[in-house]
């Protein structure tokens, strides 16, 4: 069975919880046949909300995205579980066109996906996965407690008819990974990888507003750079009424393996009047959710507020006019001194200087 390959990678690849807390183990096929036939097939792996292996049909190769779980399960392993999914690829192209044929299917792109997971709450197993989809539908999945596979679809009772009479080996197999080795496989990498897993990153929270021309407010509130994932964002108003938000990002990822989310609030001129609004957030990291306080509404200067800002600028104008003439002074530079005519000593001495003063045309003339 083509799909034995993907659980064997799914168990060997997950596994420990050994600390308590919840901790997951989640595997995504897709294989997509396009219209020209060709064929395209991936596999991601996941423990909790971290990635820690991939296959792609342009690799052909199971790679792991953490160094952590490189270590821990060896280059061995990886070169083993990349020749079984060289045969898994091959296996699926076959699975998906026996799929085409029970919905009378000829051409056209179709895909195929296997959802494979379990999960550990406090080292109690919850939440066994084994699903089924085709073109993006549910098809068939199978019951733990039943040990029986679950029909979605009317096409997917042949399946289920034939793996549960002549293909009970693989109802069985399926069976015994659910309860036995995705456990096993989860608590040993999670033991492994406990400080990525388990690290705690609080988000940066800020508020905005947005003022419409109709009077109506939009709040924003924006939380980043947190993880884990999980996390609760709500609004209160005047401290204590929590609101409905009126729109959210959802949780998105990003590249450097935390998290982000937008909650927005819209509340009308009414609602805003004599109230104040706060965002709240709620994360494993933060021991106490914080309140962030929504900015007011911009009104007009009051009077004292007027006075001061008017005091201000009139200080500070008086101060540059001073600045500007002391810098002058000593652009300057050191003034000139002023002479006064020397004192005579005598009569004749006055009448000399005052005839050479007066007319010097006349002194050339007598000489």
């Amino acid at each position: 069975m083509a799909w034995g390959l993907l659980l064997a990678l799914c168990g060997a690849l997950l596994a420990p919880a050994a600390a308590g807390g919840h901790h997951s183990l989640a595997v995504l096929v897709t294989a997509v046949i396009s219209e020209d036939g060709t064929h395209h097939f991936t596999m991601i792996t996941n423990v909790d909300d971290v990635q820690i292996a991939y296959y792609r049909s342009d690799t052909r190769e199971v790679r792991p995205s953490q160094e952590w779980v490189a270590q821990a399960l060896g280059a061995e392993y990886f070169q083993e579980k990349t020749q079984q999914f060289w045969r898994h690829e091959e296996g699926s192209k076959v699975e998906t066109r026996r799929w085409m044929q029970l919905y009378n299917q000829t051409g056209g792109i179709h895909t195929e996906q296997v959802h494979v997971g379990c999960a550990l709450s406090d080292q109690a197993p919850v939440d066994p996965r084994f699903q089924f989809a085709y073109n993006g539908r549910d098809f068939i999945s199978f019951d733990n407690q039943t040990g029986t596979w679950v029909a979605a679809v009317q096409p997917a009772f042949a399946p289920k008819q034939h793996w549960e009479t002549t293909g009970k080996a693989w109802t069985k197999f399926v069976q015994q990974y659910l309860q036995s080795e995705c456990l096993g496989t989860l608590r040993s990498l999670v033991l492994q990888g406990r400080a990525v897993l388990e690290q705690q990153v609080p988000p940066e929270v800020s508020v905005f507003r947005r003022d419409a021309p109709d009077g109506s407010v939009t709040l924003s509130c924006c939380a980043r750079g947190f993880h884990p994932r999980p996390i609760h964002v709500s609004w209160v108003r005047d401290g204590e009424d929590i609101l409905a938000e009126k729109d959210s990002s959802g949780i998105l990822p990003n590249a450097d393996g935390t998290y982000s989310t937008q909650s927005s609030l819209e509340i009308s001129p009414e609602q805003e009047d004599g109230h104040r609004y706060a965002c709240r957030v709620e994360h494993s990291s933060l021991p106490e959710p914080p309140l962030i306080w929504a900015p007011g509404k911009k009104g007009p200067l009051t009077p004292g507020v007027l006075a001061a800002i008017i005091l201000a600028v009139v200080v500070l104008a008086g101060a540059v006019g001073a600045s500007v003439i002391l810098w002058r002074r000593k652009s300057a530079g050191p003034s000139k001194p002023s002479y006064a005519p020397a004192a005579t000593k005598s009569g004749e001495d006055s009448a000399s200087s005052s005839s050479l003063g007066t007319d010097p045309l006349s002194v050339g003339l007598q000489s």
